[in-house]
């Protein structure tokens, strides 16, 4: 439970699927910029399809795009363009080819020290000090299950897949901690 943790969310792919389309993203633009993730406001129809989990996550949610045999860095995600508003915790939903081809490893020190930052606030990015000592902890596959997952530990994500992987990662308000969004899944029993 240290990197990521499957979740008991019963949602509705084909919802998630209409909502990405209607967002206007032009996948082949996206493909060819190389850009894997798009901040996109969430419709009021989302927000009550998955319930009282809503109140704890932010207003936006985070479009992923995979390409076929595309390959993402070892990267943390979470930083907002001041350091009040990095986040640390989303919920990501699996919604179309999230299969055994595409991998999600997460990367962490031998002596599991505290993972540490340069904060780049005017790009909204935190590059991971120490990177090339980390050294791979786990592997997680999505499938059909949206999971609690750990946005500031460094992952890296490998890919076979032939088609495009979409998922929805949704933040959890920058005062959430890790123990405590474990915490409002086990009281609403979502784990």
């Amino acid at each position: 439970m240290k990197y990521i943790v499957p979740l008991t969310i019963d949602y509705d792919k084909k919802l998630c699927k209409e909502f990405i389309n209607s967002s206007g993203l032009d996948f082949l633009e996206l493909e060819k910029n190389q850009k894997w993730h798009n901040n996109v406001n969430m419709t009021g129809d989302l927000k009550k399809h998955f319930g009282e989990i809503s109140n704890y996550l932010k207003d936006k949610i985070l479009i992923l795009t995979l390409f076929p045999d595309k390959q993402i860095k070892i990267h943390a995600d979470g930083a907002g363009t001041t350091k009040d508003n990095t986040y640390n915790v989303s919920i990501n939903f699996p919604v179309e080819n999230c299969t055994e081809d595409t991998i999600t490893h997460f990367w962490d020190f031998e002596d599991e020290r505290e993972i540490k930052y340069i904060h780049h606030e005017k790009l909204g990015t935190r590059e991971i000090i120490d990177k090339d000592l980390l050294m791979l902890r786990q592997n997680y596959v999505f499938k059909n299950k949206a999971a609690l997952f750990r946005n500031e530990y460094p992952h890296s994500v490998s890919n076979k897949c032939k088609d495009l992987r979409l998922m929805l990662s949704w933040r959890f308000k920058p005062e959430y901690s890790w123990k405590e969004a474990i915490e409002i899944c086990k009281d609403l029993k979502l784990i």
